[in-house]
């Protein structure tokens, strides 16, 4: 799993989805923003699974982000 912290969303799922994986998600860390609708407006802060640790391509992935401003 490659470090994903501080990229663009959309960026980051283009990656994962080059290395095979399928399931990507995208979650908000902002409240009063709730829904990460267009990707590329956003951050990544989050990821569920470690940089660095092996994960099967066909795991759910969850990308945490914040709208960049």
């Amino acid at each position: 799993m490659p470090d994903l912290i501080g990229k663009n969303a959309a960026a980051a799922r283009i990656e994962l989805e080059g290395l095979g994986f399928r399931d990507v998600r995208f979650g908000s860390q902002d409240p009063a923003d709730p829904d990460v609708v267009l990707p590329q407006n956003w951050t990544v802060t989050r990821q569920s699974a470690a940089a660095g640790a092996q994960v099967p391509t066909d795991a759910a992935i969850v990308l945490t982000c914040t709208r960049r401003v």
